[in-house]
């Protein structure tokens, strides 16, 4: 019944799920030894929580299954140490049953269980209940790997078992091993989480999850830090700073401590800031607010602790997956339909695009850090309108009862935040305060010899025809700019908007642009200048910027 129902989900999957972003070849270095021939090389999906209940062996299993019906010889490995589930998501039965249920007789002998063998390998042999299990499922492409950490075998510790654990998993022949961690903080999962070609997070809209998922994020850096930090000199400086000022303190704090020092850690420090990636899930959305509750985060975990929070997508709210769990079947072999199922494969394919590199990137912000434009999150060439609407994003973000600052900020903090919010916003609406900053903060713009630009002509052209209508693009604005007789460079010094980016809008080269919020005030600039209807060009031409990304995602 299951194989029919892939069958089923396989011819219900929306054609994203075909896309080559998802049927790229996956690269990784040398195969493991033991692969079979025709097997892509091995790549490892590392799953964790911020707490139990989150929702990560749903996560976990519903993934694995995407990757299967889409062709993938996919190994899903059960390495919760605190209570293995994934066999129940799966619709399996349980790897470790306990011992048949006997009648009781007339007499009563004392039970032994019989000892386990020492977990020294992998098995597929059912009677060898010590070892770890590899077993099939009911999908066809999809196996279940029990690692066993939840019960280990007598004088087997669960932190000897998990050391071995990465090692390990790359001697299996599967083109994806799904691996649920578990939740907790503890070293040896940290460094699973570390190693593996992509790292997933899975929280909960709750001031609980949120606290724990900044923990964890506060965690995971300092091990990453100790990885990256190679002389035994440096490191052991940087884990005494980081003992004196306290266990898994914020990036940022440790940064302005190194930078009061001196010396190459601090380089070495903030190259791993930025080289460090948090990919969050964020699991049971219910309210418009829990839909913001992400980029919030991102924004929030950007102020207080310099990391990078990478928000995948949202999991709805869904009774359908209660159900199913209550009556152990897949959630998308079972309802593939409902609206958890979509959230999960539109996160599901997210993650493939960025596994195969080829993930849409934020556009890093051109504001220097700490400055005013930076704070309020809003361009250098933003209007009055896009500064209002960025200041009044910002004071909802950092308010004293906002969620995503739970465990990030106190009281004290926030109230500083907000007054500096309110300084920002007093100077970028004052035009004679403003202009000042501006030129005190950002870098001076290069002279005009340092960009080429193409020769224009300087022939006189006919205006082309625009109603009300019209859609602009880029080439459109380009006609109507030369039809005017007007330079680009003559349009970068009155906007502000460099050439290359003037450059970009013209030729719809979308991938040199960046975020949209930015290339709609470039945009209205640019229509400013040409006396067309801001609102309209604006309107249209962020339109196709974005149904260009669309298309590609």
């Amino acid at each position: 019944m299951i194989e029919r129902a892939c069958e089923e989900l396989e011819v219900l999957r929306d054609a994203g799920a075909g896309s080559a972003a998802v049927e790229e070849e996956c690269s990784g270095g040398t195969p493991p030894p033991g692969f079979r021939p025709g097997l892509k090389p091995q790549r490892v999906i590392a799953i964790s929580g911020a707490k139990g209940g989150v929702g990560k062996s749903l996560f976990s299993a519903n993934l694995a299954l995407y990757l299967a019906t889409i062709g993938r010889q996919v190994i899903v490995v059960d390495a919760d140490s605190t209570g293995s589930s994934l066999h129940t998501f799966l619709g399996v039965s349980s790897p470790r049953p306990i011992a048949t249920y006997q009648p009781p007789a007339h007499t009563f002998p004392r039970y032994r269980e019989p000892p386990r063998p020492a977990l020294d390998r992998f098995s597929a042999d059912p009677d060898q209940t010590g070892a770890w299990r590899l077993r099939d499922t009911p999908i066809p492409g999809l196996k279940l790997l029990h690692a066993g950490l939840d019960e280990p075998t007598s004088k087997t510790a669960r932190l000897s078992m998990r050391d071995g654990l990465y090692r390990n998993l790359r001697q299996l022949e599967a083109e994806y091993l799904v691996v649920d961690l578990g939740a907790g903080f503890r070293r040896s999962m940290l460094d699973c989480w570390l190693q593996a070609d992509l790292a997933l997070f899975v929280t909960l809209p709750e001031p609980t999850a949120i606290e724990n998922t900044y923990r964890f994020m506060r965690y995971a850096f300092m091990r990453h830090a100790q990885r990256v930090v190679k002389e035994p000199r440096l490191r052991s400086r940087l884990m005494t700073l980081v003992r004196d000022i306290g266990k898994a303190p914020p990036a940022l704090d440790v940064l302005r401590h190194l930078e009061k020092q001196g010396g190459a850690l601090a380089d070495i420090v903030r190259d791993a800031m930025a080289t460090f990636r948090f990919r969050m899930v964020l699991n049971q959305t219910r309210l418009r607010a829990d839909l913001e509750l992400g980029d919030r985060m991102r924004s929030a975990a950007r102020r207080r602790l310099a990391l990078h929070l990478d928000y995948l997508g949202y999991i709805d709210y869904d009774d359908t997956v209660w159900s199913c769990v209550r009556a152990s079947r897949p959630l998308l072999v079972e309802s593939p339909g409902t609206r958890a199922s979509k959230s999960i494969e539109k996160i599901a394919r997210r993650a493939l695009s960025i596994e195969a590199g080829t993930e849409r990137r934020e556009a890093s912000s051109a504001a220097p850090p700490e400055s005013h434009h930076d704070l309020v999150e809003v361009a250098r060439g933003a209007n009055d309108e896009e500064i209002r609407r960025a200041y009044k994003r910002a004071r909802e973000v950092y308010s004293l009862d906002s969620l995503c600052c739970y465990g990030l900020f106190d009281d004290a903090g926030i109230t500083a935040l907000r007054t500096r919010l309110d300084e920002a916003y007093d100077v970028l609406l004052d035009p004679a305060r403003r202009r000042p900053y501006e030129l005190s903060v950002f870098p001076s713009e290069p002279s005009p010899e340092i960009e080429t630009v193409p020769e224009e002509p300087r022939t006189s052209m006919p205006p082309p025809a625009i109603t009300p209508d019209t859609e602009f693009t880029g080439p459109l604005l380009r006609a109507v700019r030369e039809s005017q007789r007007i330079d680009l460079k003559d349009v970068s010094k009155r906007t502000k908007v460099s050439v290359s980016h003037l450059l970009a809008i013209e030729e719809d080269a979308f991938d040199q642009l960046p975020a949209s919020v930015y290339v709609r005030g470039f945009i209205i600039e640019f229509a400013k200048y040409l006396l067309l209807d801001p609102e309209q060009v604006s309107r249209t031409y962020v339109r196709k910027y974005r149904r260009y990304f669309e298309e590609r995602n």
